[in-house]
């Protein structure tokens, strides 16, 4: 939850400033377009978060693989 939190804030950021150099918006109207366009990526940065988290905990604490 938390990586994908960081993740989506970063995407929104990038969305807002990229709106925000093309038409020169009040910040408000920025920020909801931003939001709107982030929507349908959403599911996909909630995929590659879950992975992220997957790769941290395993370099942190190594699952043992038990001997046979």
């Amino acid at each position: 939850m938390y990586i994908s939190y960081v993740v989506g804030l970063g995407v929104v950021a990038v969305f807002g400033v990229v709106v925000w150099s093309i038409t020169a918006w009040a910040l408000t109207k920025d920020v909801i377009v931003a939001v709107v366009l982030f929507l349908p990526v959403a599911p996909t940065i909630t995929l590659f978060s879950r992975v992220l988290w997957i790769y941290l905990d395993q370099t942190v604490d190594p699952e043992q693989i038990p001997p046979r």
